[in-house]
């Protein structure tokens, strides 16, 4: 054994507990033991001694073991209670049983003594081990659960982060497109108004082009309501989306198709691709209106 065995005895008569401990000592076993014979002693004992195994008379004079099991069962549940007596009935041993007992031995058949107690101490360290892995599998869980809050509340934080880059990416992309549109395309168009050589000219619309390719990206990200169209702008981008023609526009409309041109072209100024050949319902496809 791993330790010296404390083994308390409930005896009164002091040969009886000679016998047991020496079946015992023959066993093989290492142990240190102390005999008591009262309610009181039992108690101190139990306090003071910390036995890891309890041997007991079932019929002491003032004190019975059974009333020493009640004791053990409801104060120390963990330690082995073995009932070493003269004479019980099967009945009684089952009942004894049934409360709380660990197993009993007669004093004629102390043989069964030493099978008894190492039996009852390898039942009691499989059961501390099953406790120990439950405990053990509790603080795992536990610890899971803190890694899964933990994971969770990165989860959320991370998703806070990328909602607030991709709004700052909007906004970034907005505003370029915003400036290109109110700064530099009108800047294109008075250079287109003035009296240009060949050359010239080809450069300015090499330099529009350029634009348009830079910022087309920004231009699917972003709705209709960022290039200030009006609400009839917004119905005929709407219209053009779902595919109609010109006619159709006119009669959902009640407009002249010189009029749903003239729309046309304001949405196509508006969102930038006014001299492109862009397919303007694509990019209206592309878009949020």
């Amino acid at each position: 054994m791993n330790k010296t065995l404390r083994l308390l005895i409930l005896e009164d008569t002091a040969s009886d507990a000679e016998l047991m401990e020496d079946e015992l000592k023959q066993a093989g076993m290492d142990f240190v033991s102390k005999r008591v014979a009262t309610k009181a002693d039992f108690v101190k004992q139990m306090e003071g001694f910390q036995p890891d195994l309890i041997l007991a008379d079932y019929s002491l004079p003032g004190f019975s073991g059974k009333s020493a099991l009640n004791i053990v069962v409801n104060q120390y549940p963990d330690v082995p209670f073995i009932f070493v007596s003269g004479a019980l009935g099967e009945e009684l041993a089952v009942e004894l049983l049934k409360k709380g007992a660990t197993d009993y031995v007669l004093k004629n058949n102390l043989l069964r003594l030493a099978p008894s107690v190492n039996r009852a101490l390898k039942e009691l360290a499989e059961c501390n081990e099953r406790k120990k892995a439950e405990e053990d599998l509790k603080k795992s869980e536990k610890e899971l659960q803190l890694k899964t809050q933990t994971l969770e509340e990165a989860n959320i934080a991370l998703k806070v982060l990328l909602k607030h880059r991709e709004e700052d990416r909007s906004d970034m992309e907005e505003n370029i497109l915003s400036n290109v549109k109110k700064l530099v395309f009108p800047s294109i168009d008075k250079l287109k108004g003035l009296k240009l050589n060949e050359t010239q000219l080809e450069h300015v619309n090499m330099i529009e082009n350029h634009l348009k390719e830079i910022i087309s990206p920004f231009l699917r990200n972003l709705t209709t309501q960022h290039f200030d169209l009006t609400p009839r702008e917004i119905q005929i981008a709407t219209l053009i989306k779902e595919g109609k023609t010109t006619k159709e526009m006119t009669e959902y409309l009640n407009l002249s198709a010189t009029a749903v041109d003239f729309h046309r072209k304001n949405i196509r100024s508006k969102l930038g691709i006014k001299n492109s050949k862009t397919n303007l319902r694509s990019l209206l496809l592309s878009m949020s209106l």
